[in-house]
């Protein structure tokens, strides 16, 4: 219980000096390979923003490591210049470590004076690994969004962006980071969802179907909202159509939504999709005597790969006259070669 019993009591002096104590770096069980308990993570410390458009300019690559004492879990951020000094599933005593928060549960900091000495192993039990993954990756149920404000933990929406903002920087503690607004809508319903530092950068458009993943409740002077917190991750649906007919073509100079290597399409149910300039290339010469159908797949409302569909009839014919004649051919070519044997 020596981390629990570190992280959960307040220290009884300012001046207090963590003990050292026994762990080991947890790695996933054979039956868990697409989980991970050592991670590393490219963090962003500080950004360029301007005129909407938002770059990382200084970026950190720090692993997160879940450790346990072999009765409870716990977590540690090993900063770029520290992360070489343990290993996953190996056992340490750890020493010079220090606590960081204002109040329990701390948090355990790793610093350039903490030290880690190889020690006999520790015996990991299979609900200590699930402990790990759901610290590092913590659970995130699928939420009706009409549901959501009454969540009380992390959860998983998705919906159509029916709103999109442009990104904008805030002060958040000494630091400006970006953050961008949308309105995501799901059966009628609509919330605003605010996507904060590496989520504001996700390539999101309206009309887009989407899935966020570990949101959080908001409440504040602006009304109820959803956030992003630093374990979301944001999808993007993809639609496959076996069969759409494209009946118009639109370039950048005749709609303003466009960008400059974009077309808009139009298809024969009357919905319109983009498409980038040089895909729609290699069908050009065909459309400009006739419609086309086509194959698609659709990310939002931009076309990212199109495939031109065969007509049926090709396959009947091939399949009814030219196998049957390859195989006369076959059959002949064999009589002949008994033949001159």
């Amino acid at each position: 219980m020596a981390l629990m019993k570190l992280t959960a009591n307040q220290p009884e002096t300012p001046y207090f000096w963590p003990p050292p104590i026994h762990i080991r770096v947890l790695k996933p069980a054979q039956d868990h390979r697409n989980t991970f308990l050592y991670l590393c993570i490219y963090q962003v410390i500080s950004w360029d923003i301007q005129d909407g458009v938002v770059k990382p300019q200084l970026t950190k690559k720090n692993t997160v490591a879940a450790i346990t004492d072999g009765e409870t879990v716990a977590k540690i951020t090993l900063f770029e210049e520290f992360s070489s000094k343990v290993k996953e599933g190996m056992s340490y005593m750890m020493r010079g470590h220090e606590l960081r928060g204002q109040a329990p549960p701390y948090l355990i900091n790793i610093t350039a004076k903490t030290q880690f000495f190889k020690a006999p192993a520790l015996a990991v039990t299979e609900a200590l690994i699930t402990k790990a993954e759901e610290l590092l990756d913590p659970p995130s149920p699928a939420t009706p969004l009409k549901m959501s404000p009454t969540f009380g933990g992390l959860m998983t929406v998705e919906g159509e962006v029916v709103e999109c903002s442009a990104v904008r920087k805030v002060v958040a503690g000494k630091q400006q980071v970006p953050i961008r607004t949308l309105q995501l809508k799901q059966d009628g319903h609509t919330m605003t969802v605010s996507l904060w530092r590496e989520a504001s950068i996700h390539d999101v458009h309206v009309g887009d179907q989407i899935k966020v993943s570990h949101v959080k409740v908001n409440h504040s002077a602006y009304g109820v909202q959803l956030q992003t917190t630093s374990y979301t991750k944001i999808e993007t649906k993809e639609d496959e159509r076996t069969e759409v007919t494209i009946v118009g073509v639109a370039t950048a100079e005749q709609c303003s939504a466009l960008q400059s290597t974009q077309l808009q399409v139009l298809l024969q149910t009357g919905e319109t999709l983009f498409i980038e300039g040089e895909m729609w290339k290699p069908y050009e010469e065909e459309f400009e005597k006739a419609t086309i159908t086509v194959s698609v797949k659709i990310k939002g409302k931009l076309i990212v790969e199109i495939k031109k569909k065969q007509n049926k009839y090709v396959y009947i014919y091939i399949y009814i006259y030219i196998v049957p004649l390859f195989c006369l051919y076959c059959l002949k070519c064999s009589n002949f070669k008994n033949d001159i044997l």
